[in-house]
């Protein structure tokens, strides 16, 4: 072997041990780099306070946040107790104590015309197009001789809140058989009593809902009707609604919020087997009792035009006594 091979192959080693060692720097600092992109990640998670119902309605939020279509988002949801109602649920809104509250189009409507600073950022569900998927009816006792909604007058009616939609497509679904309204008597109890009082013969009738209605009719109740589908088709449910403060300072995050509700709807409407198995689990009701029940009408968006129709009915049957303007109350899709 020669001096000047060697002393070739003495720089060769040099050369190849900088080049390792400059490669382990690269290596490392890529490491450093991802860990970092990591850290900046975890960083940047969002986090939305909801406050829900323990309703079949609430579903594609408990779905959704299981199938990690939140996460993926880069949202946190943390569920915060809810109101009692869905009126009460506008309180938490404004008081800073929820960020997004599960409520009626009708209670966030209500708080608006009252010049509460609040808009429906989503929709969760619609009232039903048709009799066949409808969850909700209107349940006499089966010998009762009232066959249909005109049949309503004079006659007392229960529901689950005065001064709400129901209230009001009732009162339509009476006028559109060719009835007075204003001769209908509505009295409120709580839902699961609502079959009770018909029973008893505290009401001539009730607006139920499922898993209620399917428990009504088990019991002996008959379905007289139902008045949705008649009166009102398709029109909001239960939206998703923000302070417009939060709503206007996080608009990125709306936007992430949109989008990981529209997937989760998605995933409700197609798999209503796990939309009761997330009520039974999540509001303590045996899954036997909903073996029957139909689900609700999933639907993230909220339509203008169905919202503006829910408006003008609740306007004309004295549940409003002064219109809203749906973009004042609707955030933009």
């Amino acid at each position: 072997m020669t001096v000047g091979h060697t002393l070739r192959s003495a720089r060769q080693l040099k050369t190849a041990a900088i080049a390792t060692i400059a490669a382990a720097g690269l290596v490392l600092t890529g490491c450093s780099d991802d860990a970092a992109a990591t850290q900046d990640n975890a960083a940047q998670t969002t986090t939305i306070r909801i406050a829900p119902q323990a309703i079949a309605d609430f579903a594609p939020i408990w779905l959704g946040m299981d199938q990690g279509y939140f996460t993926e988002q880069g949202l946190d949801i943390k569920l915060v107790e809810g109101g009692a109602s869905s009126a009460a649920q506008i309180p938490l809104l404004l008081s800073g104590n929820a960020d997004v509250a599960a409520t009626t189009a009708t209670a966030a409507i209500q708080a608006r015309s009252q010049n509460m600073d609040v808009t429906i950022v989503g929709g969760l569900t619609d009232f039903a197009q048709s009799d066949a998927v409808d969850q909700s009816g209107l349940v006499v006792a089966g010998n009762s001789p009232i066959t249909g909604f005109r049949e309503l007058e004079g006659k007392t009616v229960a529901i689950s809140g005065l001064k709400s939609v129901s209230e009001a497509v009732i009162s339509a679904a009476v006028e559109k058989s060719g009835g007075t309204p204003s001769k209908v008597s509505f009295i409120q109890a709580p839902m699961p009593n609502l079959g009770d009082l018909v029973a008893s013969g505290g009401a001539d009738a009730a607006f139920l809902i499922d898993p209620f209605l399917s428990k009504a009719t088990a019991a002996g109740l008959k379905i007289l009707g139902h008045p949705f589908p008649l009166a009102a088709p398709g029109v909001p449910g239960t939206s998703l609604v923000a302070s417009t403060a939060f709503a206007e300072a996080n608009p990125d995050t709306i936007t992430k919020f949109r989008t990981a509700l529209a997937q989760s709807v998605d995933f409700a409407n197609q798999n209503p087997d796990k939309v009761k198995a997330a009520l039974s689990a999540q509001a303590k009701i045996p899954a036997e009792m909903l073996a029957s029940s139909k689900n609700p009408q999933f639907s993230a968006i909220v339509d203008p035009a169905s919202l503006t129709e829910e408006i003008n009915l609740l306007v004309r049957y004295g549940v409003l006594t002064d219109t809203v303007d749906v973009n004042s109350i609707l955030l933009a899709n």
